[in-house]
């Protein structure tokens, strides 16, 4: 039999990726009652069993009273360790206390039956081998819903982000078109007026029926028929009249920014588990903000919020900064970066083009990309092309990893 020790902690991810690639038989799993309370070892397990491990019956959870100690560390490895004496044991020392590192690599060092190995935060490709061994290569992508669940969190309304995102990919050329003309003056009206009607009959709710008399005008012949075509709207004289539902409305009142991002981020090879409109729960209550596009790369999570318009309300961007910030620290996990991805040139300064030297600094204290309209609609330009360096434009704007 192979059994597996890992050491309770935060963070999970480490533990996760040593399970999934060696595969153990049994779980031994260390937890310290202040991981207890916030039923980090259970969460664990949760992760697991989202990703196709089942280790609801293949576990032991080793309570340890003194998390600084090593003795104590030591105490209860031997308690554990003289029930499966037999066993081919596998140490994780990276999670967990330094002491119960400690102590877990002076118990078992001396086994001739342990490997010990621990998993370095700036290279989680490979676990290496502190028993002499060759390093063990992690080849496991971690997805959201487990990197949530690490922290007690679920994912809400599985159904409803599959059909949005299924809608995604339908309209993300209409989307692509509406972002490299998102300065055009035409259209920027067009998509006002459109909003201001949405608001007064609260179109993002019921949808809206558009009729002559509403004066919904569309100079832009190209972006005109794609919109018709989109939304089998009907066009007399730069007029589009016709019946949107609520999804329509919705993705023309700011929602097209979300699904062009999403499509850009689903390019890139070094990203994966990319998601449209994702809904966050613990406990049965949802956060108080919805994700406009997560996704996962270097084993960690990014979420990202799309801002279309003037944002006349923040003036100075500084608002959308603290809510991105807010959700950040909302979900309370290690290894979280976010993305502000805008078409409102509240962000930058208008005499260099770059952004803002205030929002600069806050941003970079918030570990949050700020990706500006410039870069937004270049990257359009690119996608609508067809340019074959569209994905290195974009893994350079967003600063991820190597794209193919």
């Amino acid at each position: 039999m192979r059994a597996m020790l890992c050491l309770i902690s935060e963070q999970h991810v480490p533990n996760l990726l040593a399970v999934h690639e060696l595969r153990s038989d049994l779980l031994v799993l260390l937890e310290t009652e202040g991981m207890r309370n916030r039923n980090a070892a259970n969460n664990f397990l949760k992760a697991l069993a989202i990703g196709g491990l089942d280790y609801l019956t293949r576990n032991e959870i080793v309570p340890l009273d003194d998390g600084d100690s090593i003795e104590e560390t030591k105490k209860a490895l031997e308690r554990v360790h003289s029930m499966h004496r037999d066993a081919e044991w596998i140490v994780n020392i990276t999670g967990g206390t330094k002491p119960m590192s400690i102590g877990a690599y002076e118990f078992f060092k001396q086994k001739k039956n342990a490997k010990i190995i621990y998993i370095s935060a700036s290279d989680q490709s490979k676990a290496l081998d502190f028993s002499g061994g060759e390093d063990v290569p992690l080849r496991y992508r971690i997805s959201v819903g487990e990197f949530l669940a690490g922290y007690g969190f679920d994912l809400g309304y599985p159904n409803k982000v599959r059909e949005n995102e299924e809608r995604g990919e339908r309209l993300l050329d209409l989307a692509a078109g509406i972002a490299a003309n998102s300065h055009n003056g035409a259209l920027l009206g067009f998509l006002a007026h459109l909003s201001k009607i949405s608001n007064e009959r609260r179109g993002r709710d019921k949808g809206l029926e558009i009729s002559e008399s509403d004066g919904l005008l569309l100079k832009d012949a190209h972006l005109r028929e794609m919109l018709a075509s989109s939304f089998e709207l009907k066009c007399d004289g730069g007029y589009l009249t016709g019946a949107l539902d609520k999804y329509a409305v919705r993705f023309l009142t700011g929602g097209w920014l979300e699904v062009f991002t999403w499509g850009l981020l689903r390019g890139l090879d070094s990203v994966w588990d990319v998601h449209l409109g994702l809904q966050i729960v613990r406990k049965g209550e949802r956060l108080q903000n919805d994700l406009d596009v997560a996704f996962m790369t270097d084993q960690s999570l990014r979420i990202v919020e799309c801002k279309s318009g003037s944002q006349e309300h923040d003036k100075e961007g500084s608002d959308t900064l603290y809510k991105i910030e807010a959700i950040r620290k909302q979900l309370g996990a290690l290894r979280v970066r976010s993305y502000l991805v805008t078409t409102s040139d509240n962000v930058t300064d208008p005499n260099t083009g770059k952004i803002k030297e205030h929002l600069a600094n806050r941003s970079n204290l918030y570990q949050c990309t700020i990706v500006k309209p410039d870069d937004v609609r270049c990257l359009a330009r690119m996608y609508l092309a067809g340019d074959e360096g569209l994905r290195r434009g974009v893994a350079k704007v967003f600063g991820i990893g190597k794209a193919v």
